[in-house]
């Protein structure tokens, strides 16, 4: 289907004005650019002579029957008409930039030839201009075919603002809805539109917190464990001691402190006398529920994400509502030499709320104490008072840390290793 005629077809119709009302360009354009990936540079030619010819065409079209062909294309679309004003107002005032950067201007671009050469624009000056807006134009879905050929996962940086993007959706529509709902009371010029505006953002920010916690975490439940990670022979130097507040590296990191080499943490964590914790993503919770567990003392914990992953256990010390040490947990891999699986912690301190952004929406969360290490310290002491059973030791796998924009904490690198005591 999409051979070269097909190709220069397609971007001929995309330009030519009347069928370009009707006729997507991206699917011949995006086509062309998986054919650059693969070696066939013909494609690209044809969509380039193909929107070259139709951008002409629109513009000689125009010029020579332009007003009585404005009035019939707006009598038979009337969509058209706004386009049209649009883009004769804007040849007004910015021409040439109008000329060049068209095709990124959405509908504009159907009749910007054509009203070009209605306008009698001299014809080289919509050529040079209008070859320019042709290369960025048709470059653009190009390159996205090329990439999408190539494959994404290729590009980090793709990858990575597609997380951001997905991750604070709810967020971002949240806050288009309260644009909206601004831009049409100043329009309809109601009253004391400013209280109302701030309802309507609190209210939709409220319930896109509900949302993030009680519906959209649950999620995690019903995902596929991840086994490759978990069952991977990994060195200690080869983990990332860094967890986030979200599936995207854009929020300030937390510290990943302690190491364990065993089946599981959990027995030795209630041994300690530590208490398991219920999470948003690995528990079905309530309000209800929610609300019970504040009684308790034992809230739940907000999750972190490491390798993309939220915990799979949690744990705090008895504590009340807004002071409490915590750590949670992640398989991390197998040991190549002991073959034990290593499971790796973020153990801190909650002191206080405060607001923060966390994982896509803005909430109120517990204020975690930047001195990582004395909870580290202070658990090693724990283990080798009440589980003699284990060895603990200090290694130092992350260089020192200071407070800076990307790090909530500081330490000095050391990270407490767990392991079973040798039998003798």
């Amino acid at each position: 289907m999409f051979e070269g005629m097909s190709l220069f077809i397609g971007a001929l119709l995309d330009a030519l004005i009347g069928p370009n009302l009707f006729v997507p360009g991206e699917p011949f354009l995006i086509a062309a650019g998986y054919q650059l990936h693969q070696g066939i540079w013909t494609g690209v030619f044809a969509v380039l002579l193909g929107g070259l010819i139709g951008d002409q065409a629109s513009y000689w079209i125009g010029r020579y029957v332009g007003t009585p062909a404005q009035k019939k294309l707006i009598a038979w679309q009337p969509k058209t008409r706004r386009p049209i004003a649009r883009c004769r107002h804007l040849m007004y005032k910015k021409g040439n930039y109008v000329l060049a950067f068209a095709r990124l201007l959405g509908p504009i671009a159907w009749v910007v030839p054509f009203v070009a050469g209605t306008n009698k624009v001299e014809w080289s000056r919509f050529s040079l201009f209008g070859m320019i807006g042709l290369l960025l134009g048709v470059g653009q879905f190009v390159m996205w075919g090329y990439l999408l050929s190539y494959g994404v996962d290729k590009f980090p940086f793709i990858q990575q603002a597609q997380t951001i993007v997905v991750e604070h959706q709810y967020s971002l529509m949240a806050i288009g809805a309260s644009l909206l709902f601004l831009y049409v009371g100043r329009k309809l010029k109601w009253r004391l539109l400013f209280t109302k505006f701030t309802l309507v953002f609190f209210s939709l920010t409220l319930f896109a917190n509900y949302s993030h916690f009680f519906w959209l975490s649950d999620d995690f439940q019903n995902q596929p464990n991840n086994s490759q990670i978990e069952s991977a022979f990994v060195s200690p130097l080869e983990l990332d001691y860094r967890a986030y507040p979200g599936k995207s590296k854009v929020f300030d990191a937390q510290a990943i402190n302690v190491l364990f080499y065993g089946e599981n943490p959990r027995q030795l964590m209630l041994q300690l006398g530590w208490v398991e914790n219920k999470t948003f993503s690995r528990n079905d919770i309530e309000w209800r529920d929610y609300l019970k567990l504040l009684q308790q003392n034992t809230p739940p914990v907000s999750d972190l994400f490491w390798n993309q992953q939220p915990q799979q256990m949690a744990f705090q010390l008895p504590g009340d509502l807004l002071k409490r040490s915590h750590i949670r947990w992640w398989k991390g891999g197998v040991d190549p030499q002991s073959k034990q699986t290593v499971w790796v912690g973020a153990l801190s301190y909650d002191n206080g709320l405060q607001v923060t952004p966390y994982s896509g929406i803005v909430t109120i969360l517990h204020s975690i104490d930047p001195d990582v290490d004395q909870e580290r310290d202070r658990l090693a002491k724990q283990i080798v008072q009440y589980a003699p059973n284990q060895r603990v030791d200090f290694q130092h796998l992350v260089s020192p840390i200071t407070l800076d924009e990307e790090h909530d904490y500081y330490t000095d690198g050391k990270v407490l290793v767990v392991k079973p005591m040798p039998s003798i």
